[in-house]
């Protein structure tokens, strides 16, 4: 199997490069032909993939029996607000599929597309199946969307993964800025009152390179298909978890939990209230189960903190982990600070109205 991948530099690009070099590392010498992967990322630097002339010239000289594009410009805010900005979300999002899409048609190749929730309008109260209407109601939902239905036009052989938000090590500045913000302000917090899915990149390559081996062995599965982490949660409860789990490493940090109080704002474009993905057709038709995205946050966390994955620290605090239960509600977890005697901190949460 001979890969391109397209967006190498994405959080998910990264992810996938690092997933097949370990996969490639593990093929024992000997092994049959079918077994190796080989891939190479396309270098945006030197191609401009709006030009159909270059990026068919490209492909053709590395001949790769599938293309993966996991490109995204994935600003939504200054997309929003920017001139320039919107140009190039259109642009990558939109305008590059389309060109692979006309490319791959024309070299008989297969074209895996990874895109977003944001095509939905976050109205419906239980998470999005395959068959729900698209209705996006921001720039960068209207721009993956139109990415997919240009690739749904020009190429019968494609497979479109729609994820939520996903997050990595490489970029961890949601993390970063609520738990400066946390202790900032003496544990008072303004939150979306969103439901999501957060899911790890590396999550999201685990199922791009599954996908891509049965793709390599002709199973006929073109379509869109739904993947997001178990156990969707209020950005609320994710990050009151990320700061749990970030205390038993700050003691800063752990000081402001017994005082945390949450303010949920209304959601505002470019946001929706809800994108949750249900993910069961992905599972029924090649048997991927969601994973929990525990591990992948204590990751992130012992890395922000500068700790090395073979050798965990001893905790400032005990802990009990980062919970994915699917009960929401904060005050059913329970926190051993040493602030509190290992009594469950109290914290408030308000309604603002804007």
């Amino acid at each position: 199997m001979k890969l391109l991948i397209v967006g190498g530099d994405s959080l998910t690009g990264q992810a996938l490069q690092t997933l097949l070099a370990g996969a490639s590392a593990q093929i024992p010498p000997g092994a049959r032909t079918e077994a190796r992967v080989s891939y190479k990322v396309l270098d945006t630097g030197t191609i401009d993939l709006l030009q159909k002339m270059d990026v068919a010239k490209a492909v053709s000289q590395f001949a790769p029996t599938l293309v993966i594009n996991v490109a995204s410009y994935s600003n939504l805010e200054l997309s929003e607000r920017d001139v320039n900005a919107a140009r190039l979300c259109d642009e990558q999002n939109s305008l590059v599929p389309a060109v692979l899409a006309e490319v791959c048609a024309h070299l008989n190749l297969p074209l895996i597309q990874h895109s977003s929730s944001f095509v939905f309008d976050g109205l419906k109260l239980h998470p999005y199946i395959e068959d729900d209407a698209a209705n996006p109601v921001c720039r960068y939902g209207r721009s993956k969307w139109y990415g997919e239905r240009a690739i749904r036009a020009a190429l019968p052989n494609h497979f479109i993964l729609r994820t939520d938000w996903v997050f990595s090590p490489q970029h961890p500045a949601f993390f970063q800025r609520h738990i400066a913000q946390c202790k900032e302000q003496l544990g008072k917090l303004d939150m979306l009152n969103h439901r999501f899915s957060p899911t790890p990149a590396a999550d999201v390559a685990r199922v791009l390179l599954a996908v891509a081996r049965q793709i390599d062995c002709a199973a006929d599965v073109w379509g869109t298909y739904h993947y997001v982490a178990q156990q969707p949660l209020s950005q609320e409860a994710f990050v009151e978890q990320v700061l749990h789990e970030a205390a038993t490493y700050d003691q800063a940090l752990a000081a402001m939990l017994p005082h945390l109080q949450f303010t949920k704002r209304p959601v505002q474009l470019p946001y929706i209230a809800n994108s949750v993905l249900n993910g069961q057709k992905l599972f029924e038709t090649f048997g991927i189960k969601a994973r929990p995205r525990n591990t992948a946050v204590t990751a992130l966390i012992k890395q922000l903190y500068g700790m090395s994955p073979a050798q965990p620290p001893e905790p400032t605090e005990k802990r009990s982990g980062f919970d994915d239960a699917a009960d929401e509600s904060a005050t059913t977890r329970q926190t051993l600070m040493r602030s509190t005697n290992g009594r469950r901190p109290s914290r408030k949460v308000a309604t603002r109205k804007d």
